[in-house]
């Protein structure tokens, strides 16, 4: 019977120094959670001037308040009066997100008011503003795989919707 023999060499040294690189990057997922800041910021404030599309649709202003806002604030978007929510969403800083080795948290922004947008009052409906988009998990665990295996720039700015 005829013997068919197989030799593989290969490089310890370069296999070695790619998990050398995994483990490293391993413990370090800051750089995927300042893109992940970045996303949320981007579909935060399309939702904020979209009125709340991304989380079904806001409810419209009661017309007392409306009528009011009118005389006060004319041609203002719904939620803006100041524009310090809408600041505080688009720059995503500060007090309202930590970011760290392990993971990021993602607080509401520090303006008074935030909290009754986000989850109504008695006398004022829920207007969501933040929210985890739909289908992100998918793609963040995909960029968390890529940053461990070396795969990913730590700038990929390609965002799925």
């Amino acid at each position: 019977m005829p013997r068919i023999e197989v030799s593989v060499d290969f490089d310890d040294d370069s296999y070695k120094d790619k998990l050398d690189g995994m483990q490293r990057r391993g413990r370090d997922f800051a750089p995927v959670m300042e893109d992940i800041r970045d996303e949320m910021r981007l579909a935060w404030t399309a939702n904020f001037t979209a009125n709340g599309l991304a989380v079904g649709g806001w409810a419209p202003l009661d017309a007392e308040y409306g009528a009011w806002k009118a005389v006060h604030f004319p041609g203002a978007p719904p939620l803006v009066q100041t524009g310090h929510l809408f600041q505080a969403i688009a720059s995503l800083r500060g007090n309202m997100v930590e970011i760290n080795r392990d993971g990021a948290r993602f607080n509401l922004p520090d303006v008074r008011y935030a909290k009754f947008h986000q989850y109504g009052t008695s006398k004022m409906p829920k207007r969501e503003i933040i929210f985890e988009p739909r289908g992100q998990q998918k793609r963040w665990t995909r960029m968390m795989q890529q940053h461990v295996l070396g795969e990913r720039d730590i700038r990929d700015r390609e965002i799925t919707r």
